[in-house]
This record gives structure tokens, sequence and C-alpha cells, in this order.
């Protein structure tokens, strides 16, 4: 039998840092969004996994989620200098959601989570553009649409959610 082989990429130069679920009713949704955006599979670095981001909106309480998330994406920018955007999707209906502390959770909180996840970012690596958006069902719940978070840049607003 011979053995198949795949090609290897060592020049890559990724732009983007997208984080977010693996909730696999908004899958397809958020591979057509960020294909959208300009975000290259195999090239663009991708971390998908149950919640998200969901721990930086919540570093107090979720102390050693944040740490290994924000380590994560220490390398990847330490790494790949040419990351220039993290793009951060939260969805609506998170299950992650039901994982967490109490007190960090509330119908429709993802959405307001993605404001702290964009201090905590900001914070963190304020080189770094970041893009926040909101995904949601729409039609009945056939069809998803992803909102567009702004940031909050006032002084009183950047201090970090704790």
């Amino acid at each position: 039998m011979v053995q198949k082989r795949y090609r290897a990429n060592f020049h890559l130069e990724p732009k983007f840092l997208v984080v977010h679920c693996v909730d696999v009713r908004f899958a397809e949704a958020i591979e057509r969004f960020m294909e959208d955006l300009g975000v290259v599979r195999g090239r663009d670095i991708i971390k998908a996994f149950a919640g998200g981001p969901v721990p930086f909106a919540h570093p107090g309480e979720m102390k050693g989620r944040a740490k290994w998330l924000r380590k994560q994406v220490s390398f990847d920018f330490e790494k790949f200098e040419t990351i220039e955007t993290t793009v951060v999707i939260m969805h609506e209906d998170c299950q992650y959601y039901h994982t967490i502390p109490e007190r960090c959770h509330r119908p429709g909180k993802e959405r307001s989570d993605l404001v702290f996840i964009g201090k905590y970012l900001a914070h963190h690596f304020p080189d770094k553009r970041t893009l926040l958006y909101y995904a949601r069902f729409t039609s009945n719940g056939t069809e998803i649409v992803f909102d567009h978070v702004e940031q909050r840049t006032r002084l009183r607003d950047l201090v970090l959610h704790q």
C-alpha cells in the first residue's frame, strides 16, 4: 500500500487569529463568515473549542481557563508576528455557559460578554486589532446572522471586568 502524502506549508504568514466555539449548529455559518472576512483556512490560525473565548470575559471566575487561553494566544502572536487581527465570535444559546460559574451566566450574556472579551484582549494585546462578532439565529432558527459588536474605547470602559 502506498502511503498518501500531504503538502507541508513552511512559508505562511497568518493575518488573522480567530477564536470561536465548536457548536455544530453554527459551524457552517462560521466557516462561510470567516471566508467573507478574508480568513484563509490553512494560512490563518483558527482556534475552535467549547465556549471559545468565554474565559476572557470572566478571568476572575475562570482563572485557569483564562490563563490557558491567554498563553495560547500569546504563543500565536509571538510565533507569528504577521497576525494583525483577532476575530472573536460568540453565539446565541452557547451551551458551554452551563459549565461555567453560575454568576457568569444569564440569558443573552453571550453578546454582552463580547465587550468584556474585547477589553481583556485590548489590555493584554494592545498592539493587535480585535473584531467582535455575535452569531444569532434568525428566520425562525433556520438561518444565522453575524452582528458586529463595537468595542468601547472611553477611558472608564477600558477598566478590566474582574
